[in-house]
């Protein structure tokens, strides 16, 4: 008798273990074939991402370019624009690193983008060369640019400083 006991009160467990499970893998699927209006599936939104540029603001309409000369660099613009950012409030972190890897400066600002977009956002930051410990201590090489968005690397990019 006590081993009719047993016996059932382990078919229960594995029953109810099975009915979990199922049930797990339900809620799962069902998580992955969202519907829209259609019928059909909602399309994952598209991956945010940035294209850093770099030009020099002593030229007229500054053109974008990867070198630059420190002895004719007054100050290197750089520019950043943001495409595919949900909607939210944000905050956009800018490292300027040295060659070799070492922080140099690191600036961050907020931005919103409004409720139901899907939209982009560009800044410039200047980094001043002429007179500065750039060109005066001739940090020349190839400096890198990160630029990154609520805490998440988006874009990375090179420019060389040359003497």
């Amino acid at each position: 008798m006590l081993s009719r006991r047993i016996q059932a009160g382990f078919q229960r467990r594995q029953a109810l273990l099975t009915a979990v499970g199922l049930l797990a893998l339900a809620c799962t699927c069902g998580c992955q074939t969202q519907q829209g209006a259609s019928g059909g599936p909602i399309p994952a939104p598209p991956a945010v991402s940035a294209a850093i540029s770099f030009c020099n603001d002593g030229t007229q309409n500054c053109e974008p370019a990867t070198s630059f000369s420190v002895a004719s660099l007054r100050d290197l613009v750089i520019t950043v624009a943001f495409q595919n950012v949900p909607a939210g409030n944000h905050v956009q972190q800018l490292e300027i690193l040295l060659p070799g890897g070492a922080p140099y400066r690191v600036t961050r600002g907020g931005f919103l983008i409004a409720d139901g977009a899907t939209g982009s956002f560009s800044f410039s930051r200047n980094l001043a060369v002429a007179g500065s410990p750039v060109s005066l201590r001739h940090v020349t090489g190839e400096w890198a640019v990160r630029a990154s968005l609520d805490g998440q690397v988006v874009a990375t990019e090179s420019v060389e400083l040359n003497p």
